[in-house]
Formats: C-alpha cells, structure tokens, sequence
C-alpha cells in the first residue's frame, strides 16, 4: 500500500513540474472560425431619392458580396457577387454588371431586366443618358439610353467610348476597313469628328480659339498626337511625337487659347552595361536603378506647327487667367538631390510665365500653400505673415488676410471662406470686406464637401472651391470625438451628433436630402446608419451580429507624459472574458500617435501586413495597449524610450497586469524604435520588430529603391527627427542608434522583413540579426522571400500572424513544445569540431 501511495504522489509530483497552458493561450481553429465569418461593409452609395442603399461585403477568404436594399424596408433586398460595376442610375434603376451579364433592377417595383454579352456600362448623370457596350457576340454594340429609357443611339463595332467634358465620344472600327472613327454622339445625332489608320487611345477638347479635337494614337511604329477641327480638313500632327516616341499624353486647360498645354511621358530604359557612371552633380540619381518615366511639359501650337518646351529650371505650371499666363515655382539649385526639401519647410519662389512674350515676372516667396480659383481667375499664397491674393488679370497682389493658420476655399465668382479652428468667416474678394459666418463647436473644422484638385501631390496646393449654397463640415474635438453638421448660411442641422464612434462612409444626396454613413468603435461591429433630412436617423443594417464576443471588450484610457512633457493618452483594451481578479500578459504595438485609430472596430483577421491584431491577441488572453509616442530634441530612440517607460509606469499600476509579461512590437518607425527600446530597456519579456532599421548611421546614406535618392532626407527633417545631418549631429545619431547597443538587449527578439523589401532595406534585419547572435541573444529573423516592406500575401500575412501569437504563447504565457522556437531556445544541433 505504501507502494502505491508513493507511486501516486511520483506521479502528481512529475505532473506538477510538467508547463500547464494558461488560460486564454490562442486557439487557431477558433480564431480562424472568428476571422472567416468576420464582414466589413464599404462604399456605399445612395439612389438620389435617398431610398435605397447599395454597399459592398467584404470577407476574408470569400468573394465579396455586393448588396443593394431599401432603407426602409430590409425584405426589398438584392445580393449579388462577381461584380463588375454598379450604380444608381437616378431614383429610378440600379445597375448590376456582373461577369457579362447586365441586370437593370426598376426600384419602383423590383423587377429585373437582364442582357447578355455586355462589356461594360457608363452614365452621364447631368444628361440622364445611360451606355451599354456590348462584347463581340453583340458585334461590340454601343447603346445609348435617355432619361425615359428611350433607346437614343445605336453604333456597331465601337472599340471604347470615353466621356470628355460632358461630351460623349465613341470610336468604332469595321473589319471591313482598315479606318476607326471617331464620333461625337448627341442624343439621336452623332457627328464624325475624325477618320483615322491609327489605333485611337484617347481623345480631348481642341484649343480654344478654335475648338475641334485632339486625338492621341498609334501607329505600326510610333504614337500619334494629331488636332482635327473639321473632317473636310486634315489633321494637324505633334512632329515632337515621333522624334522620342512618347507614350503617354495629358492635355490640361492653357491660358493661351491657340495653344494646347500638354504632358508627355516617354520611357527610358535602364541599361545593361559593364560600368555605370553615377555623378555627383547629378540631381536625379533614379535612372542608375530602374527603368524610368521621363515627364516632360509643352505648349503646341497646332495652326503655327510651333512646339515650346517648359524650362527645366521651373516646375508646377498650372496656367492662369486667359491671357497665356502660367504660374511657375523655380526649381531649388542649392540642393544636392530631388528629395532635399521633401520634408523641410518651403520657401518656394513663384513666378508668372507668359507664353507670348516668353517672360518670367517674380511675384513672391511662398510655403507649402497655394490655391487657385476654379476659373482661374484668382490666386491666394501663403507667407509667414499671411495670405496674398493674385489678380492674373492684372498681376496685382495684395493682402488678402493677416491670419497665416486659416484655410481658404473659393465661393462663387468672387467670395472666399476661410475656416480656422472652429470658426468661419466669409470675404468679398473685391471688397476686402470679411464677415464672421459661424462658430463650430471643436477644434478643427473642414469643409467635407468642397472640391479639390490637386497641383501638386503631397503638398496643399490645389484648385479649390466650395458650393454656393450649403456646407457640410466634420467638426474634431481632438483625437476622437467628431460631429458631422450641415450650414445653409443661415441655420445649422446637426446629422450626426458628437460621438466617439468611427464614421466611415459619409455619402450623401446630390440636393442633401438623405444622408447615409457606416458607424462603428473598437466594441461594436460596423452598422449602416441612414437619416432622412429633418427625421430621426436608423440602422439600416448591423454587420458581424454572430460576432458575440466583441461586444464584451472594454478600454482604459492612461494618462503620461510626452518626450516634450505634454500629456499623452494611450488605450489599453482587455480581454472579452476579463476576470478582475487575474493578471494578465500585455502586448504593446507602437508607432508614433495612434489614438485616432482606437475607435475603429476590432475585426478579426489574419491579412495584417505587418502581423499584429488586437483583436486575435485579446481573443486569446492577452492585455493590448495601444501608445501615442511624441519626440523632444534628443531623437527619435531615446524620446520612444522615454515616453513608453512613462506609459509603463501608468501600467504596471493597474493591478491585473502581468509586469513581468510585457512584449512590444512594431513595424516599419515602429520596428526602429522597438529595435531601439530593445537595447536600453529591462522592462519587457520580449519584442517583435518587423521590416526596421538597425542602423541610422549607415541607412542616411544609403539608397532608397522606393524613392530612387538616398535616405538621408528622412533622417534629417522626416520622420527620424533627427534636426539635421550625421556631420552635423554625429552624437545624436549614436546616442540613437540601436546597433550600437545590441549588445545591451536583455529579452528574446522576432525579427521579419521581406526579401524584396525597396524601402528599408533588409540587411538592416540581417545586421541586427548577426549582431544579436554574435552576442549570443536568443533571436530568431523570418526573411519572406517575396513580400516587400509590408505583406501582401494572405499566405504570408497568416502565417506572420501564427508565429506571432506562438512567439508570444512562448514567452508571455510559457507554451513550449512549438519546434520553431525550440530550436533558438533549446540550442541548434552542434556540429563536431574539425579540430578533434
């Protein structure tokens, strides 16, 4: 019996040192169930009586499911998948193209007209005409359609037709004849515009002074550029075309009405060659490393044949005024390479062009900001003491507003509004005389539908301008709470009331009579909410109602102070099954500030391009929190450091936490500074650093293959904060520097890139990784042999995702047995030493 008893308690005692799983470690298949079943509503669209609703599903692994229902009523209801194109075509249809088959579903009644064979479908709303392009079994047919539905037009043969300034183009091409035509269509005429050999790509509005159309094409050799203006005539070529071979053509508005101000775009292919000579001098190195888009600017003249090339030393021309006027920026020659000034505060010198008398006039130093009227007419600029309004009439300039912070939009033909902060003003720009318009309750207002079109990307300089008779704003109160409201000029309609749920989706009728939007937060799965004007908005539909965890989730806001000493918010969500009285591991992820992302719905998947979830961690027991990070003058690393070890201090204070189960995770920024917070913190039980840099000495001056010019302009004044150069901040840069401290790091490290990853290179993970390993620190790197900077691949998103959450079940929750890490933890196999 003693025997026995001793036995027993052998065998419990042997149980008891065996690793028990902690509760909450993931379970896949449920994660993959959670993920599969997951739904994501988008782009919605609104028929013009506000009645019906159309949006599409998206899924993880199935085909999207495209869904059309009335607001009113969920049993009137189509679904659709294999979606080509949908609209609303008025109050009246709604268009289905799926695969080849038309469906035309009559909202009155919900029956359903079908054709076959359809290529493709268009509509010219103002016109009320809509376009059904047949394929080949329907001789590649193109109908035309009135408002009342009243067949307009019919053309057999049409190779593509194109919609050109409210104009309606077809080209067609009979098998019969070597010719295609070109037509302009109007209602029950259509009128031959041009007769041609050549393959038709794309077709523009002639010069003003005496309309017909260009036309661009090509031939067996060479594109074509040619201007028609009657049929009886024949065409006019672009010579210029043919002497480089340029394949692209855009045709933009020209001040000089007997000129055609053009783009043209030519490839220059890299060549192989036994040496390449790079220069010093040269400002655009792109050309070295890949094949490259040549952009270059003209005016054409096509009654004189004269071509005039846009001096290389300018850029921006955006044509003003009618009088062959151009607005041009002077190129900087001070700078060594293209990028230099990406990130630095412009002082921009603008000049005018005329094209007449080949003059270049100085108006002004400028910043980031420049806005021009839509007709052209005025334009404001922005300087240190305020705004500065053109007259491209006269040439004039004055000041127009001392107020430097204030965003302008043009009204009308001589009215602008200016919005700062919460409040709106209104000037005649004649007069000079400004009025106070509204006050907004917020912090930032922004007129939501105003138009805009871009001059240059990436900076506020635009063709600007809003309706003349009602605004739509979204007013912010910081990070997360927002209103959406509408202003006649006279009374304020609130649509959406402040909330801090995440609006996604604002649409809304042409008239304002029917507002529809998607609104969700990080607990409550995406709804589509509808509201008639003057009603009570409803739900029209709830997505992911089987999802019945997320609604459990709860968050705690903390409070800490920045690198600057300014106070930070960070989120921390807990787990659906949260139990006060047990502690819980935490994952933090990191970038800079994220707080604005916090309101979003938790969904469930595994096509994350950088691997992390919170929602897959929360599901399986861990603790998330989610940072802000702000950056003071002692660099990007330490600032990181400083404001996560503030956050920590914030957290550990919270009695559930696990403190000594703490990882951190980051990619991309936000895989350098967990690179960097892993070689001076004692604090976490182990990182995750996917796609980062490991050295910010060497990384500015190597090549970036994204950008085709070295790196150092994003260390100096992007996104490194680095306040100038190596030379200049050599201590600072060290002091930074995560490679320097490898030695330091005191948990184990996952490191991913991919291979083919033009933006961080990937030998920054592979530095980091030999020096982790000469140091003997456990570290595992994963180099996914065809994904870039972020994962494309759902086959390598999911699989990032799993070895995330397995790594973290090893360290934070003590799951062994997963053969990966086993083999970096248990040691990898020894070979015999060619010495013995």
């Amino acid at each position: 019996m003693k025997m026995i008893q001793k036995l027993f308690f052998l065998i419990v005692f042997a149980f008891l040192l065996l690793p028990l799983p902690l509760n909450g470690q993931h379970d896949l298949k449920k994660l993959e169930s959670l993920a599969e079943n997951a739904e994501v509503p988008d782009f919605l669209k609104m028929s013009d009586d506000g009645k019906w609703v159309s949006w599409l599903m998206k899924y993880e692994n199935k085909s999207p499911l495209y869904i059309l229902q009335n607001v009113n009523d969920r049993t009137q209801k189509f679904e659709r998948t294999s979606v080509r194109t949908s609209f609303f075509m008025g109050s009246e249809k709604f268009a289905f193209l799926s695969g080849d088959q038309l469906e035309l579903i009559y909202l009155t009644n919900q029956t359903i007209e079908t054709k076959d064979h359809v290529k493709t479908i268009d509509q010219m709303k103002p016109q009320s005409l809509f376009f059904i392009h047949y394929d080949e079994h329907q001789n590649n047919r193109l109908e035309v359609y009135g408002k009342n539905g009243k067949m307009l037009q019919s053309i057999d043969h049409v190779i593509r037709f194109l919609k050109v300034d409210n104009e309606l183009i077809a080209w067609s091409k009979n098998d019969e004849t070597s010719y295609t035509q070109v037509w302009k269509i109007e209602g029950n005429n259509k009128k031959m515009i041009a007769n041609t050999s050549e393959e038709v790509l794309n077709v523009w509005k002639g010069i003003a002074a005496e309309e017909g159309y260009t036309v661009f094409g090509k031939d067996k050799h060479h594109y074509t550029l040619k201007h028609y203006t009657d049929h009886g005539k024949a065409s006019r070529n672009l010579d210029l075309m043919q002497t480089k071979n340029y394949h692209y053509v855009n045709l933009d508005y020209s001040s000089d009405p007997d000129a055609m101000f053009i783009k043209l775009i030519r490839k220059i292919s890299r060549e192989k060659q036994m040496l390449a000579l790079w220069y010093g001098v040269e400002k655009d190195l792109t050309h070295h490393i890949k094949d490259i888009q040549v952009e270059e600017k003209f005016l054409w003249y096509p009654k004189t044949s004269k071509v005039f090339p846009m001096d290389s030393m300018y850029h921006t021309e955006v044509a003003i005024g009618n009088c062959g006027n151009f607005l041009k920026i002077k190129k900087d020659q001070s700078f060594v390479d293209k990028k230099d000034d990406f990130f630095m505060r412009k002082r921009d010198s603008l000049f005018v062009w005329n094209s007449r008398s080949e003059e270049h006039r100085f108006l002004c130093v400028i910043d980031e900001r420049l806005y021009v009227s839509p007709d052209r007419k005025w334009i404001l600029t922005a300087d240190r003491e305020g705004w500065n309004l053109l007259n491209t009439d006269n040439l004039k300039t004055k000041k127009q507003l001392s107020d430097p912070e204030a965003t302008p939009y043009f009204k009308g033909a001589d009215l602008v509004t200016w919005v700062k902060g919460d409040q709106v003003w209104e000037q005649n720009i004649l007069s000079g005389k400004l009025i106070h318009k509204v006050i907004l309750n917020g912090d930032d207002v922004e007129i939501i539908n105003s138009q805009h079109q871009k001059i240059t990307e990436g900076l506020p300089r635009e063709i600007i301008s809003v309706p003349e008779n009602k605004y739509i704003f979204r007013v912010s109160n910081g990070d997360l709470l927002k209103s959406y409201v509408e202003y006649d000029h006279r009374t304020i309609k609130t649509i959406v009331s402040e909330t801090t749920d995440k609006i996604r989706n604002f649409t809304y009728t042409d008239k304002h009579s029917g507002f529809v939007w998607t609104e969700e937060n990080y607990n409550e799965a995406p709804s589509i909410v509808f509201k008639q004007n003057g009603e009570k908005e409803h739900v029209v539909f709830t997505s992911n109602v089987h999802d019945k965890t997320a609604e459990k989730i709860r968050n705690i806001q903390l409070s800490y102070k920045g690198a600057t000493k300014e106070i930070l918010t960070a989120t921390l969500f807990l787990p659906y099954d949260y139990d006060p009285g047990k502690k819980y591991p935490v994952v933090l992820n990191i970038y800079e500030k994220q707080q604005k992302g916090t309101s979003a719905f938790l969904l469930p998947t595994f096509k994350n391009g950088r691997g992390f979830n919170a929602r897959l961690l929360l599901e399986s027991g861990y603790m998330v929190l989610i940072p802000d990070i702000t950056y003071g003058d002692s660099g990007s690393g330490l600032s990181a450091l400083e404001c996560i070890h503030n956050v920590l201090d914030e957290l550990v204070k919270i009695e559930q936490v696990d403190a000594g189960r703490i990882a951190l995770t980051g990619q991309s920024f936000g895989g350098y500074q967990t690179n960097f917070i892993a070689t001076h913190s004692d604090r976490f039980a182990t990182f995750i650093s996917g796609a980062s840099v490991s050295d910010i000495v060497h990384t500015p001056f190597s090549f970036n293959y994204d950008f085709g010019s070295p790196d150092y302009w994003r260390y100096e004044h992007g996104q490194m904060r680095m306040g100038g150069s190596f030379v200049e901040n050599k201590q600072k840069y060290m002091d930074n520097n995560p490679l320097y401290f490898a030695s330091e790091v005191k948990a184990p490290m996952l490191l991913w890139t991919g291979e083919k990853d033009s933006n961080v290179d990937r030998e920054e993970t592979r530095s980091l990784f030999v020096a982790l390993r000469k140091y003997k620190k456990p570290v595992v790197a994963l180099f996914y042999q065809d994904e870039g900077h972020s994962l494309l691949q759902k086959t390598t998103q999911k699989d990032l995702s799993v070895r995330m959450l397995e790594w973290l079940d090893y360290f934070l929750k003590d799951k062994r047995d997963v053969e990966w890490i086993d083999k970096q933890m248990k040691g990898a196999t020894k070979h015999p030493s060619p010495f013995n």
